[in-house]
């Protein structure tokens, strides 16, 4: 019997290592590829934790500037909001109008237009180093006592009239709807909204938390 010799093609020699070696190479890509995204989404979702503790922080604030406002001392007819110099209590930040235009984050009014009369919060006490282009910077701010918390937050109340002085129905903002109250019920509405004595005011917080996380919120109250 004779035994013909086996012919084996040399190209064929490895094939399997290189397909295996692909496949490694794959998945190691893949791999990297999900340790990438649940690190996003660890930092998404941690940063949608320090925004909500700044906004917490910032309605502490709030509630401190309408607890000053309306104080037995408080005098709402002249500007008080001291300079940035004052001692921390001496500062109220409390305006007695509305500093038309307001800036409040630097960033809101770039229009070549309105960028030189805006005007600016001095929020870090710093000149406004935050705000890119021109402004006045003379609104100081006032710190708020955060217990408990980490976050740091400073706010300005600014009373919604043209300038300081008695309330006048001319330079003051005033309810669209006269004091009927039946009207107003009519409209699902309260008569609180409904009286003509009142004044509006504009309370602007920053809240600064973890890692520089800021927020900025605003309320209007009626006193």
């Amino acid at each position: 019997m004779t035994t013909r010799p086996v012919h084996r093609n040399p190209r064929q020699r490895g094939a399997s290592l290189i397909f295996a070696l692909i496949t490694l190479v794959a998945l190691m890509l893949a791999a990297i590829a999900l340790v990438r995204s649940v690190d996003s989404g660890a930092k998404i979702l941690g940063n949608i934790g320090f925004q909500q503790d700044t906004i917490a922080s910032a309605d502490i604030a709030t509630t401190a500037a309408t607890a000053w406002l309306t104080s037995s001392g408080a005098d709402l007819t002249a500007s008080s909001g001291a300079t940035k110099d004052s001692a921390t209590e001496d500062r109220t930040g409390y305006y007695a109008n509305a500093k038309d235009p307001l800036d409040a984050t630097g960033q809101q009014l770039t229009a070549a237009s309105v960028i030189a009369s805006r005007q600016l919060i001095d929020w870090d006490l710093d000149n406004c180093a935050y705000a890119s282009g021109g402004g006045t910077c003379a609104l100081i701010p006032r710190d708020v006592v955060m217990t408990g918390s980490t976050s740091t937050a400073r706010y300005v109340i600014l009373r919604l009239c043209q300038g300081d002085g008695a309330i006048s129905s001319d330079s003051c903002s005033r309810p669209l709807v006269g004091s009927s109250s039946d009207g107003l019920k009519r409209r699902g509405c309260c008569s609180r909204l409904g009286t003509t004595t009142g004044q509006y005011f504009r309370i602007v917080v920053r809240t600064v938390g973890a890692r520089d996380t800021t927020s900025f919120t605003e309320t209007i109250v009626q006193y």
